[in-house]
This record gives C-alpha cells, structure tokens and sequence, in this order.
C-alpha cells in the first residue's frame, strides 16, 4: 500500500510538473515543536511536547503568478513525553518519511502560504529506548499549513503547522486514539 500510494504521489506531481509555468527546486531544514493528543473513553490528554527536527527537498511548480504547488519531502523526528509525578516520566520518539503536496499562493512577490495533505511514512518508534513501531500504523495523514518567506539569493525561512488527522495507535489492546500535532519553523535555500 506505501508503494502504490508512494507511486501515485510522484505521478501527480510529474503531470502537474509538465504544466507548471515555473519550476524552482529547493532544501530546507528546522526545527519541530511535536506533541501528541491522547483520546480514550472520552477523557482526552496532551503530554508534554518535544523538541525535533526536519530536513528535505522541496520544489515550486507555479502555475500562474500566484498559484501552484509545493510538494516536499521530508525526514521528519516527533513524539511526546509524559510526566508521571514520583514514577519519573515516559518519552516517546517517532521519525517519519513526510511528503507533503501544499496548495501554494503567492499573494506578493516575496511571501507564499501553503496549505495541503501530508502524508507521512513511520520509519522509527521507540518509547523509553524501547522499540514500539508494531503498536503504531505505518501510515499518517495531516492537514499542513503555513507560509514562507523568499529572501534575495534563494535563502527561505517559514512557519508551519502540521494538524495531525489519522489515528497513529495500532495496539488492540487499547482503544486509545493517538493524533500527531507538529509547529515547525524552517529555513532553507531556493536554487532554481
């Protein structure tokens, strides 16, 4: 299902590509402020965030002076961290492959907002130093949006936030739903 899907992502973006009036290509990397919400038997709980990290490529496929698209992809850290008063804490500690594909406006020539789905592959999990992928979907789906600022000589630096939208838990033995929320701050560099 992540190949079929991963497939159909890039076959989109390469038809969009050929229509696309400008084509501009780019990295970017920040910093990620992630939480977690908890929801269970009606009774919801938000831990602790953790501090991440985020780095990638992106490109810019405008099709007029003002719209087009922005996919990314992305190495993305997350996660949460509980305090349990006197019995210490509980750390956890996600990594995803991020692809986002953001509707891009560009209302002044230096400023664009995004907003779109992303879709997001697990590639680690790991509560308290201890391996948990297989209590966790190998899938996420989020709602991202933002905005970016373009300096003189390619350099961007933007803002955005990632509304997580799928259930992450995969444990049958709780019915726990588990969302990814992610703040992210970035800078970056527009080469083309």
């Amino acid at each position: 299902m992540k190949k079929i899907t991963l497939l159909a992502i890039f076959s989109i973006i390469s038809i969009v590509g050929l229509h696309a009036q400008g084509v501009g290509f780019g990295v970017k990397a920040g910093v990620n402020f992630a939480n977690q919400d908890f929801e269970a038997d009606g009774f919801s709980v938000s831990p602790d965030g953790k501090t991440g990290f985020h780095f990638g490529a992106f490109a810019s496929l405008m099709f007029s002076d003002k719209l087009g698209l922005q996919p990314e992809i992305l190495y993305s850290t997350k996660g949460s961290e509980f305090d349990l008063g006197t019995f210490g804490s509980t750390e956890t500690d996600l990594s995803y492959l991020e692809i986002p594909i953001l509707l891009r406006y560009q209302p002044i020539e230096i400023l664009s907002l995004h907003a779109g789905p992303q879709f997001g592959i697990l590639a680690s999990a790991e509560q308290d130093d201890e391996d948990i992928k297989d209590s966790l979907k190998g899938s996420d789906l989020g709602l991202a949006f933002g905005g970016q600022v373009e300096l003189p000589l390619g350099f961007v630096g933007g803002a955005r936030y990632v509304l997580g939208l799928s259930d992450i838990n995969d444990d049958s033995s709780t019915d726990a739903e588990i969302k990814n929320r992610t703040f992210q701050l970035f800078v970056g560099w527009k080469f083309m």
